[in-house]
């Protein structure tokens, strides 16, 4: 059976098919004839009112701040000094403070004939090494104490393994008599001065042997009577 087509616009909005009902089958409230189905109306309103999107929802709003999606805002700099790139300038490793880097800063010492707060901490006699396996190697020995080590210390001794690790003696400078010393520290073998056993602090001369371990060391003086730091002239 063929069924016309003859749309119409009832007042309430509603479109109905005027070959097959005499009026609004929506408003009467009656049911609707199979194939006789009005259009899909709009989705809000009446069909006078805008259509909106497909699916109904509304467009989507630009980010707050104006800033439209895909162009965001440039990114801050990070807080604080040294950033990278252009940002700022990136500071070298260490501990700075005030511009000063405390990790690269010289060694200071101060008081009597040792020179100025200011000064870097002068060295004041050597050790030579003479006899085991850094033979021909020399240390500078400063103020106060200097000690002797197989992997650390001031007196820096590898290779030799009857040298305890660290602290096995020292050797120290007292500024205020411009004297030497030689002892053992927390070492378990003993130390020898010109071939004798040493338990306490001795003083030490220039040309010395200090024997630690299987090394000989010979001691040679800068200051003493005849100079010292800050008493130049």
């Amino acid at each position: 059976m063929e069924i016309k087509n003859n749309l119409v616009l009832c007042p309430k909005g509603h479109y109905y098919n005027a070959a097959v009902h005499s009026a609004c089958p929506i408003c009467a409230g009656k049911a609707v004839t199979p194939g006789s189905f009005s259009p899909t109306e709009a989705p809000i309103g009446t069909a006078n009112e805008p259509t909106r999107p497909t699916g109904g929802f509304t467009p989507t709003e630009a980010p707050t701040g104006g800033v439209n999606p895909g162009n965001f805002g440039p990114t801050e700099p990070p807080q604080g000094a040294g950033a990278l790139g252009s940002m700022g300038v990136t500071q070298p490793a260490g501990n700075w403070t005030g511009g000063v880097n405390v990790f690269s800063s010289p060694t200071v010492i101060g008081g009597d004939d040792m020179g100025a707060p200011d000064q870097v901490n002068p060295v004041v006699g050597w050790l030579v090494s003479i006899n085991g396996p850094t033979r021909g190697t020399d240390w500078h020995i400063h103020a106060g104490y200097n000690y002797i080590g197989r992997e650390a210390g001031d007196i820096h001794i590898q290779g030799d393994n009857q040298i305890s690790r660290e602290k096995h003696a020292m050797v120290a400078y007292y500024h205020k008599n411009r004297l030497f010393y030689v002892g053992p520290a927390e070492g378990r073998n003993i130390i020898e001065v010109n071939g004798e056993a040493v338990f306490n602090a001795v003083r030490l001369n220039d040309y010395d042997i200090i024997t630690v371990g299987n090394t000989q060391l010979i001691f040679i003086s800068l200051c003493g009577d005849k100079f010292a730091w800050g008493q130049e002239s």
